[in-house]
């Protein structure tokens, strides 16, 4: 709806097209870079696959997939300590503890990231053997996986 509304305003090149169409239900044509910037991780877990095996097969041969998430980390340790730390982000940045806890809660029932170790099985199992992180912070990480 309104972010849809957003992009196109902000947009200015003519050959983007912006869809609001549920990822697991169309048809991708062959391509040779596919972005998903903090999408995968609002899909319910037990598709993700089926869409990231999609996004593989559309992929011309040296294609390459930006794969950019919010993700957990490794254990509950490292976890307590990722979220610590982007709290403390977030306060610093002018946020207030009620509106850190509120987005925490609206994003609980829709947002389920996995740790790296995931994304990158999900990656492996579509087909995809090429895989270097390109960026992380905290607790969001940027993959490149190459077909």
């Amino acid at each position: 709806g309104d972010m849809l509304k957003k992009a196109k305003k902000l947009n200015n090149e003519k050959n983007v097209t912006f869809l609001n169409k549920d990822l697991k239900n169309i048809k991708l044509k062959k391509n040779d870079l596919t972005i998903c910037y903090y999408t995968i991780q609002f899909i319910p877990p037990r598709v993700r696959q089926e869409v990231i095996n999609k996004i593989y097969k559309s992929l011309n041969w040296g294609g390459a997939f930006l794969f950019f998430e919010k993700v957990r980390g490794p254990d509950a340790r490292f976890q307590d300590i990722l979220t610590g730390v982007y709290n403390e982000f977030k306060l610093n940045n002018g946020f207030k503890p009620e509106e850190i806890f509120n987005k925490t809660r609206s994003l609980k029932s829709v947002l389920e990231p996995f740790s790296t170790a995931g994304n990158i099985g999900l990656l492996k199992r579509s087909g995809f053997k090429d895989i270097v992180s390109i960026q992380k912070s905290i607790c969001f990480e940027g993959l490149l996986a190459i077909k």
